[in-house]
């Protein structure tokens, strides 16, 4: 249902000699809330201690919304706009993550010395729509143009005309001799943006005429910087090496014809993908280690058949890593799933993934592989202790014998010891030899001596 906003604007002394206007504000959703505010003069300001305030509608007075200290430093250049954002937009020149605004809200600037600048008021405001100043006096609620001049339709609100505005117009230097000439304007979009190299950009160019009306039918001719040409209102380009891209847009209407340019910035995506979990629950983790933020919108996650799509302004930021779930992204990616990471337009991001490591089967432990095997002989010699008493050989007899009786093990190194063996086995059947011979000889019979002649020892010899 349709709710026509019904705006307020407090009977306050006149702005006319002020130049910071509050020019358009948005209130839902809640994530794309956001301040306009515009510079009508010929000098940038320095918002340095300048602050915004809020109240309520059944507030007492007024709460920070925007501190000096998030103004510090900050300027607004002459016929430009400075965007207050509660989520990262194109062109924010601030974000504030508890950015508030709701209906029946009063909101007023202050410069420096704490003397209001602007203030509005509104009662209800549609969801996707924003409150926009379009003349002295007048606002509309339409399609929000953050950033951008406002629309000239909608539902226009007549308001106090006590408060003294000019409508943001072309500056014309005082000196100027010769007539205006009537002119149109191009706009490119965010005066700055950062994509990937790989992942298509879209660029969406708006053309106004001479009153400041959007132009439906006009020509717009873009140039990307890096050799590509394309036409229409609505254009992809996708630039495939890293840098800094200067993007043209042309536009032209009948007679008259316009230009805006932007700057691009490329980098390529320092992505990293794996996988985890189990069958049960699983997770696919996208860590970021480059130094610029990833616009992963419409960015695809590819496994088992199925695919996730990032919702749109889904930021990676700078050394951050990404976990999906599988209960969100209904893909199921236990260790050891294959996964892909795709662009929008369905081709694939160039990732690292995640050494993988080979876990050793369960009750089976690794075996050590031998590079050479090697086995020595055993050989059983027999002593020479049990060879019978009596048993005749020779010393030559014997060592021909215990050597024949060895296994040959041509060019083993065991010989020495077949050797000393046989050595051995030698001496001892020459021992047992020579000790049966002492015990023949032990047992000689008297018989076996003859008397000669038998000498007395007185007796001469």
């Amino acid at each position: 249902m349709r709710i026509t906003a019904i705006i307020f604007l407090f009977c306050v002394p006149s702005f006319a000699s002020a130049q910071v206007l509050i020019n358009e504000i948005q209130i839902s959703p809640i994530g794309e809330r956001f301040i306009e505010l515009y510079n009508s003069g010929n000098s940038n300001i320095d918002l340095t201690g300048w602050y915004v305030q809020r109240k309520t509608a059944t507030g007492s007075s007024f709460g920070s919304l925007v501190t000096s200290t998030q103004l510090n430093g900050k300027t607004i250049k002459a016929n430009s706009y400075f965007l207050v954002s509660r989520n990262q937009l194109e062109n924010s020149d601030i974000v504030i993550d508890n950015l508030t605004l709701t209906e029946s809200n009063i909101v007023r600037i202050r410069d420096s010395k704490g003397e209001d600048v602007d203030q509005i008021e509104w009662a209800t405001i549609d969801e996707r729509k924003s409150y926009q100043r379009i003349s002295s006096g007048e606002w509309t609620v339409a399609a929000p143009t953050p950033g951008a001049i406002n629309a000239t339709s909608g539902s226009s609100q007549n308001q106090n005309t006590n408060v003294g505005i000019l409508l943001p117009s072309p500056v014309i230097s005082a000196n100027t001799t010769f007539p205006v000439e009537p002119q149109i304007f191009a706009d490119a979009g965010a005066s700055a943006r950062t994509v990937s190299s790989g992942a298509p950009i879209v660029f969406t160019g708006r053309a106004f005429g001479l009153k400041k009306e959007p132009i439906e039918n006009a020509r717009m001719v873009w140039s990307f910087g890096d050799g590509g040409r394309a036409e229409g209102v609505s254009v992809a380009h996708t630039y495939y090496y890293p840098g800094d891209y200067v993007v043209v847009l042309d536009v032209a209407s009948g007679y008259y014809s316009a230009s805006d340019r932007a700057t691009v910035r490329v980098s390529a995506p320092l992505v990293t993908l794996s996988v985890g979990g189990d069958q049960i629950r699983s997770f696919v983790k996208l860590e970021n280690s480059g130094v610029d933020e990833i616009d992963l919108s419409d960015w695809q996650v590819v496994g088992n058949g199925k695919n996730f799509i990032f919702p749109k302004n889904t930021i990676l930021s700078s050394r951050k890593t990404l976990t999906l779930a599988s209960e969100v992204t209904g893909l199921a990616t236990p260790v050891g799933s294959v996964v892909e990471l795709r662009f929008p337009n369905g081709s694939s991001v160039s990732v690292k993934g995640v050494e993988k490591k080979e876990l050793p089967v369960q009750g089976t432990p690794p075996q050590k592989v031998l590079e050479e095997s090697k086995i020595k002989p055993t050989i059983q010699i027999q002593s020479a202790q049990t060879a019978p008493l009596d048993q005749k050989a020779t010393i030559v007899d014997a060592f021909s014998d215990t050597q024949t009786s060895l296994p040959s093990q041509k060019g083993d190194g065991m010989w020495p010891w077949y050797i000393g063996a046989a050595f051995l086995s030698a001496f001892a059947l020459l021992g047992i030899r020579l000790t049966k011979s002492k015990e023949d000889n032990a047992f000689i019979a008297v018989d076996d001596f003859e008397i000669i002649e038998e000498v007395e020892d007185n007796e001469p010899r």
